[in-house]
């Protein structure tokens, strides 16, 4: 496939195409790990996150960008709230 693949397209595209295919398969290999060891899953639509993972291939890489994301803002919100805390503390100690 790789083959008619550099036939069809040329270097690049190919190497665009491989790089890309490898991504996405890594990304939706950690979402169903991600998706499984989650601990904020409720058990009574446990049975549908499993169909999902099965039926919607994509759902898996879509789950683990939204999660990245999520946790990029509430890391991003706790660290703005703690150095609003130590700025605040230093102000009051200081005076």
């Amino acid at each position: 496939m790789l083959r008619s693949l550099y036939e069809q397209l040329g270097f690049f595209p190919t190497l665009i195409f491989s790089v890309l295919f490898f991504v996405c398969f890594t990304f939706w290999l950690a979402g169903i790990a991600g998706l499984l060891a989650n601990k904020d899953r409720r058990k009574s639509t446990e049975w549908f996150t499993y169909m999902l993972i099965i039926f919607v291939p994509p759902y898996p890489i879509i789950w683990l960008i939204t999660d990245v994301f999520r946790q990029y803002f509430r890391i991003t919100r706790k660290s703005a709230q703690a150095q609003k805390s130590r700025q605040s503390h230093s102000s009051v100690t200081s005076a």
